[in-house]
């Protein structure tokens, strides 16, 4: 399997008022063409520092980071990215928020449109093409969300925790609907997530990290079989995994053992 994204040997410094602070050091993992790779750890290991480097928006200290092959030197533009909050134009409707990417980009709009309304029927939002954000639920505006990071059929898909902000029900189905889509789509993508359960329902291997500075404890790789549902959390094999991801976080300090 060739490589989507690949870190080899990576490390970053950020320079503060108290002086230099570590934020990663010696990280190295590839994500596969087609791969979903889910990114756990607790706040402030430098998940979201890794989205930064893959996105070309920072650049590792030391070490390397490339794209399909080829070193990022500048920000990366095809990609797709999804934020915790939905982050859409409030005053434009939905196809026109999935349809901002072709409008930038300066793409064929007659064509674009048509596989905007394509993924938003994937996604469950058939009739809705027409509606404001303020008219749809907080789970309807993430789908919306993840239409628009798609549009452009982009070979690397970077989500920071984009359900962190939903409530506890919407966020189980958010998770379904965005493995089923990834099974349909089979687009590479890195998932930077707090929550044990939700990285290992959704990935082939989770990158576990460790506190600052962020290293890799483990990479996980996730047996279980496809598709997954939420049934998928009651097997044997799951309760495992999750367990194992356990034992490493208190091995760390990250969680406390009782």
């Amino acid at each position: 399997m060739s490589a989507a994204l690949s870190l080899s040997s990576v490390g970053k410094i950020y320079q503060a008022k108290s002086g230099p602070v570590q934020a990663l050091d010696g990280i190295d993992f590839s994500i596969g063409e087609g791969e979903f790779l889910s990114i756990l750890g607790p706040s402030g290991c430098g998940k979201s520092t890794l989205l930064s480097l893959a996105s070309g928006l920072e650049f590792p200290t030391s070490g390397n980071v490339a794209l399909s092959g080829k070193p990022i030197t500048h920000a990366v533009t095809d990609i797709g990215i999804v934020f915790q909050t939905d982050v859409l134009l409030e005053w434009r409707r939905v196809l026109d928020n999935v349809m901002i990417q072709p409008q930038i980009r300066g793409l064929d709009m007659k064509l674009y449109e048509q596989k905007a309304r394509d993924l938003l029927a994937l996604v469950g939002l058939t009739g809705f093409e027409d509606k404001y954000p303020h008219e749809l639920s907080g789970g309807m505006r993430q789908r919306v969300s993840i239409c628009r990071a798609l549009i452009h059929d982009p070979p690397l898909l970077l989500m920071d925790e984009p359900f962190g902000a939903l409530d506890a029900l919407t966020r189980e189905q958010m998770v379904m609907e965005l493995h089923l889509l990834w099974l349909r789509t089979r687009k590479s993508v890195m998932f930077v997530t707090h929550d044990i359960q939700e990285a290992i329902l959704l990935a082939q291997r989770v990158l576990v990290m460790t506190p600052r500075p962020g290293r890799i404890a483990e990479i996980v790789e996730v047996d279980l079989p496809f598709p997954r549902k939420p049934e998928t959390m009651e097997t044997r094999r799951f309760v495992e995994l999750v367990a194992h991801v356990r034992h490493l976080f208190e091995r760390h300090g990250v969680l406390k053992k009782y």
